[in-house]
């Protein structure tokens, strides 16, 4: 629990970057996210770990009323700043796992990105007890994916992270192509007897970076900045040589934006 809330915490001292390198979710998921909920006018919207606000633009430009959770200050901050020209969205500085907020008082639940921080034990409950009858949950992550765009980069770059930080290649494999990416969640949402009428939406982007571009997208993930600072550097420094020599100063990341859509069951 305190290592996944320091984990959690380490993005609130990188706000700005973490605002301006992490990839953007596609128009089209957001499409599929309220095509499902069926929302009527009048509705609400709760966001789980809104961070900077990139999931929540797309959501309060609906029209509908927003309520956002950041457990980090500088992060809320930031959304605030991104959504002050909706008047009916608002963040709110709060940890989920512990924050009080009136049940059945949403008809959409969605979390970009932050579900996966949030305590397994009472996360799909909470979730559901603050939505109304049959109200919907959204779930969506950036899922890396590789195909011939992206392999001699990728498996280039691997003997780069075992030379540096063999730790971050332990639990890694080469991933997987975009028709095969996991969806692990299409077992949990079920199993944890809250929610219903599993639908799984798949969005495959493909995105250029160059040297810079790229290490700072790396330097906003959880793993990497657990490494001891000079490390980091040290593996940064490498990779950007690797782009600019060998692949003529950019590369491809590929993604699959992974959307699961579920109701709340009629029970509570």
């Amino acid at each position: 629990m305190t290592e996944r809330l320091s984990r959690r915490l380490a993005y609130n001292a990188i706000a700005r970057q973490y605002d301006r390198a992490r990839p953007r979710y596609p128009a089209a998921l957001f499409d599929d996210i309220f095509a499902y909920a069926d929302l009527q006018p009048g509705a609400r919207i709760l966001e789980i770990g809104c961070g900077t606000g990139q999931a929540s633009l797309p959501l309060a430009q609906r029209g509908y009323a927003l309520d956002c959770i950041e457990l980090g200050a500088a992060l809320a901050e930031f959304a605030r700043a991104n959504l002050a020209t909706f008047p009916k969205a608002r963040v709110i500085q709060a940890d989920f796992d512990r924050v009080a907020l009136a049940p059945g008082g949403y008809d959409l639940v969605v979390s970009a990105t932050a579900f996966h921080w949030l305590d397994p034990e009472t996360r799909f409950g909470k979730a559901q007890r603050l939505l109304k009858a049959r109200g919907a949950l959204a779930l969506f992550w950036h899922r890396p994916v590789v195909t011939d765009i992206s392999r001699e980069f990728f498996d280039a770059v691997q003997l780069v992270y075992r030379d540096i930080a063999p730790e971050l290649t332990r639990r890694y494999h080469r991933p997987p192509a975009p028709d095969a990416v996991a969806t692990e969640y299409a077992e949990l949402i079920p199993a944890s007897g809250c929610f219903d009428e599993l639908s799984i939406c798949k969005h495959y982007l493909a995105t250029k970076y160059s040297a810079a571009a790229y290490t700072d997208l790396l330097d906003t993930f959880s793993d990497h900045r657990a490494l001891e600072p000079a490390k980091r550097r040290r593996l940064f420094r490498a990779i950007q040589a690797l782009i600019d020599l060998a692949f003529s100063g950019e590369v491809t990341r590929e993604t699959v934006a992974l959307l699961y859509l579920a109701r709340s069951h009629s029970a509570r």
